[in-house]
């Protein structure tokens, strides 16, 4: 048995306790932002005045499953002709439209993290903590939560949301967490950013860590003591 499915059934196999809560991460741990990420370069390639031979590459735009964001795809895609300006162009208007709810009906949960996640809520209650900030991403982060079925109970569960989107995600994550230790003993928190799982991790080592390995932005590498799960949850 894989390590991704051990960690699992030792969760799944938990005593009920209310004083421990699970806290996922959104973005690139329970959900594929791949699909989102593709349709906002088309959707650039749908409502800019580009000329025909550029607008047909980019409505055929695709990213591979490891790929963090869309330059990777767009370096591939334009290798005979990556103006800077064009990548600039694109970046920009996705930056407009990730960073909304525009898209969010094209993420695709990861096989097996919506039962995870339900029968996880049975035996203590599951808060999600993502980078999404309130002002864009509030509303539509909840009804996207809700639709996909993940348990959002205003009485049992929270979704936590940056009050402000210039605070730095690896600090305010560790800041929530902290404010968490004060109300439950034990606290399991599942996330695909090596940088925020290791700020977490020095600064308060007794939280239980889960690095979901799926795409992240490249700026640390893992801390060995973390343990590790694949983005498929079965």
């Amino acid at each position: 048995m894989n390590s991704t499915l051990n960690i699992i059934n030792h969760l799944l196999n938990l005593p009920k306790k209310s004083d421990r809560v699970f806290v996922f991460d959104i973005d690139s741990t329970l959900y594929n932002v791949t699909p989102r990420n593709q349709e906002i370069v088309r959707h650039f390639a749908q409502t800019k005045p580009i000329d025909e031979n550029l607008k047909s590459i980019l409505l055929n735009f695709e990213l591979n499953s490891d790929d963090w964001g869309i330059k990777p795809g767009l370096m591939r895609i334009l290798k005979e002709s990556p103006e800077e300006a064009l990548i600039k162009s694109i970046k920009k208007h996705w930056n407009e439209y990730f960073f909304s709810a525009d898209f969010l009906h094209f993420d695709e949960i990861y096989p097996g993290a919506l039962e995870f996640v339900k029968s996880l809520d049975l035996l203590s209650p599951v808060y999600y903590l993502t980078g999404r900030d309130v002002k864009r991403m509030g509303t539509g982060t909840e009804v996207q939560l809700k639709n996909s079925g993940f348990p959002l109970s205003q009485k049992r569960n929270k979704l936590i949301l940056k009050p402000d989107q210039n605070i730095l995600d690896h600090q305010y994550k560790l800041d929530e967490l902290l404010v968490l230790k004060n109300q439950f003993s034990e606290i399991h928190f599942f996330e695909n950013e090596p940088l925020i799982l290791n700020t977490v991790f020095e600064s308060t080592p007794d939280i239980h860590l889960y690095y979901i390995d799926s795409v992240n932005s490249g700026r640390a590498e893992i801390n060995p003591n973390i343990k590790v799960l694949k983005p498929h949850y079965r």
